[in-house]
């Protein structure tokens, strides 16, 4: 399983929430001391110059830079002359079952903007639906949070994005690659357990906690993206593919049409025009 497709097994999960959408122009008094913040940050600069420090780390924000401040890192902010920040920004929760995504994610704090118009555009659109207070306006402030997260991610070096290096982590990532490294195979919950070392009981809520899934219903997901690739890049039949994820074909051919909401001979003729 490469690092690619690990992030995904972890992303496919995440769910966000915007409490602040908004475009200011900040006057000169505009601070605050180290502090560590309950929620995400995204502040992309239009005009001006400022500090801000991240974990430490102090940086001059310039316009054209989108920042990441994430929470639970120390971090603070602060005019340093009258020609003030212009900046859209958004104050956001971003989860991965229970956990925090920046707890499991580690990314760099800006990017360069490639595309302002895009960006600019996300962002006033951000703005525009958080103060809708229908439920479309709801679904549609997510829906452009997650393009904001994306932009993001799109536009950052594979190589400096890593996972945290925490026990739990760890032990879901093996947990992870080997579930990916058995798609054709019957995997039991007891196996995997062990492989993180953990009761299986006590190992079904850690999975469930960091992910958002029980272990069962992750594997038959991934079985099932499986099954989707073989469907529309190989000439096996329905029945070799149930058997290529381990799974009897009157199982295979139900649990498709569950998830899917058609069988795997209509999705093959879909996809194939």
């Amino acid at each position: 399983m490469d690092k690619t497709k690990l992030l995904q097994s972890y992303l496919s999960n995440m769910q966000v929430d915007v409490s602040e959408a908004h475009y200011t122009k900040v006057n000169v008094n505009w601070k605050a001391p180290e502090f560590t913040p309950s929620i995400n940050r995204f502040y992309y600069i239009v005009e001006g110059e400022g500090r801000l420090t991240i974990d430490g780390e102090a940086f001059h924000p310039k316009p054209g830079q989108l920042f990441l401040m994430p929470a639970g890192v120390k971090q603070s902010y602060s005019t340093i002359s009258d020609n003030t920040f212009a900046k859209h920004w958004c104050h956001f929760a971003a989860t991965i079952g229970d956990m925090p995504l920046f707890q499991i994610i580690k990314i760099p704090s800006f990017i360069e903007v490639r595309d302002p118009e895009l960006v600019t555009a996300l962002f006033l659109k951000l703005a525009q639906e958080f103060r809708n207070p229908g439920i479309a306006g709801m679904l549609r402030t997510r829906a452009t949070m997650l393009e904001l997260l994306s932009y993001f991610l799109e536009h950052t070096v594979i190589e400096n994005i890593r996972l945290a290096a925490t026990d739990s982590v760890a032990k879901l990532t093996a947990v992870l690659r080997h579930i990916d490294s058995h798609l054709g195979e019957a995997v039991s919950v007891e196996e995997l357990a062990k492989l993180a070392h953990l009761h299986p009981n006590y190992f079904i809520k850690f999975f469930k906690t960091h992910l958002g899934d029980s272990p069962i219903q992750y594997i038959n997901k991934r079985k099932l993206d499986h099954a989707k690739t073989l469907l529309h890049t190989t000439n096996l039949s329905i029945k070799e593919i149930a058997e290529a994820t381990g799974m009897e074909l009157h199982y295979f051919s139900r649990l498709f049409k569950q998830t899917a909401g058609m069988s795997p001979t209509v999705y093959r003729m879909l996809r194939e025009g």
